[in-house]
């Protein structure tokens, strides 16, 4: 039984009951948070695989080829600049792109270092030459010439 004075009303207060309360939200939440960081941690892509889902993603039955050709100009790295051309991501691709792409894609060229936009882009090149050329590798040929029916530059 509870004493007198515990019960007792003082000014119109009456004294706050103890509660104890659970921590087994907290400790449940702090599980949960534990398991998504080791799974984050776990699955962490390298640049390079983001590059290379990227150009899968575009490239398709292509895909082959487009990696070695990304491999030739920018080593997968998709923030890849040359000084002297301005070419810049996977692909390297040219500045004087740069109102085809905004025009086509929407993109500034300054997001050609996103390895999915740098891959769209390449591969919307690429069919813009065959249409063009017959030849959809010619703006990664190394002497720039056309090939019509050619294979992979790279």
């Amino acid at each position: 039984m509870s004493s007198p004075e515990s019960t007792q009303v003082i000014d119109g207060i009456a004294p706050r009951a103890k509660v104890r309360r659970s921590t087994r939200g907290l400790r449940i939440a702090g599980c949960l948070a534990a398991i998504v960081a080791v799974g984050f941690t776990s699955t962490a892509c390298t640049p390079e695989e983001v590059a290379r889902d990227a150009i899968a993603t575009y490239w398709g039955p292509y895909t082959a080829c487009a990696e070695r050709i990304v491999d030739r100009e920018s080593n997968f790295q998709a923030d890849a600049v040359n000084p002297s051309s301005g070419t810049t991501g996977l692909f390297q691709i040219h500045p004087t792109h740069a109102t085809w792409i905004r025009n086509t894609y929407g993109y500034s060229f300054s997001e050609m270092t996103d390895p999915y936009k740098n891959s769209r882009v390449a591969k919307g090149l690429s069919s813009e030459a065959h249409r063009y050329y017959g030849d959809g590798w010619q703006p990664w040929r190394l002497s720039g010439r056309v090939a019509p029916g050619g294979g992979c530059p790279a």
